[in-house]
This record gives C-alpha cells, structure tokens and sequence, in this order.
C-alpha cells in the first residue's frame, strides 16, 4: 500500500515538474535535409534583421511564439519574420584558427630571435613562409568557422514548444 502511495506522488510530482520545465525552443532547418541547429534560451546568437538590415550579435534573452529577444546589454526585440540570415558558429575551427594564429606569431618571433642572436639577417624567405603558411591555414580555418543560414526559400526558422508529457 506504501509503495503504491509513493509510486503515485512520484508520478505526480513528475507531471508537475514537467510542466514547469516546459521550454521553447529556436529551430533553424534546411528544408529537404537533416540540417537542423537549435538554439535556447542563454545561447549565443548573431543574426541579419531584414528590415533595418541590422547585424545582432549576443545571447537568447527570451524566445515567444512570433517573437525573440536578443541582449547584448539590454534585450533587443526581433521578430521571426524580420530574420534575413542566422549565422551558426562552429567552436573547432575558431579555436584551431587561434591556436594557429598564434602560433605562427610565436614561430616568427622564436625564428627572428633565433637569427638575431647567431648574428644571421633577420628576415629570411624560410621565415615567412613558414609563419605565413600558419598565418594562412589559421585565416582558413577562421572563415570556415561561421555559416551563414540565409532564412528564404531553402532555411526555415521555427519556434517550437518543448513539453515533456
């Protein structure tokens, strides 16, 4: 009798709670394939506004039914059908193309070090192709690191109300 009592107000208290957790959800999808990025509240954001053609740039203060807020300092208020572009930010290659920077500015300085102090000219051609070849693969892998969803015919931005019933 005890263990069905409890059964029952873990039952319950699961269904309140669910309730309460409930959330929603930013969907951006490319129609006709599996491509699907999903923001929620607290992510970071940029996107193009079409109508003032603004770049915003910051976290998800609050997604609505028709309506976002995105704050940098204070909430901004855009509405869904005003995106003209969500830019989705990949983290590997933004943190390889700093890794890379900086390690062709290290390698530059450690190769001009080296020369300085064996009394050799300073700026050799194996200097800069060695740090420019890192100075380009990092610039590289720097672009690849955003794309740009262009929210017309073939992206679709979606809001979607997440309950846990």
């Amino acid at each position: 009798m005890m263990d069905r009592k409890r059964f029952f107000a873990s039952l319950l208290l699961f269904f309140i709670l669910s309730h309460l957790y409930s959330q929603k959800t930013m969907m951006v999808e490319k129609i006709g394939t599996s491509r699907k990025y999903f923001y929620h509240t607290g992510d970071y954001l940029k996107l193009r506004v079409s109508k003032e053609d603004t770049l915003l740039k910051g976290k998800l203060w609050s997604i609505h039914d028709s309506v976002i807020s995105v704050a940098e300092l204070r909430p901004f208020d855009v509405r869904i059908a005003d995106i003209h572009a969500v830019y989705k930010q990949f983290a590997y290659p933004k943190k390889f193309a700093k890794i890379v920077g900086i390690g062709s500015v290290g390698i530059f300085a450690i190769i001009a070090l080296n020369h300085l102090i064996n009394n050799e000219p300073v700026f050799t051609p194996d200097m800069f192709i060695i740090s420019g070849s890192l100075l380009g693969a990092s610039l590289i892998s720097f672009s690849l690191s955003e794309k740009k969803c262009k929210i017309d015919g073939r992206w679709k931005v979606k809001i979607l109300d997440i309950e846990l019933n």
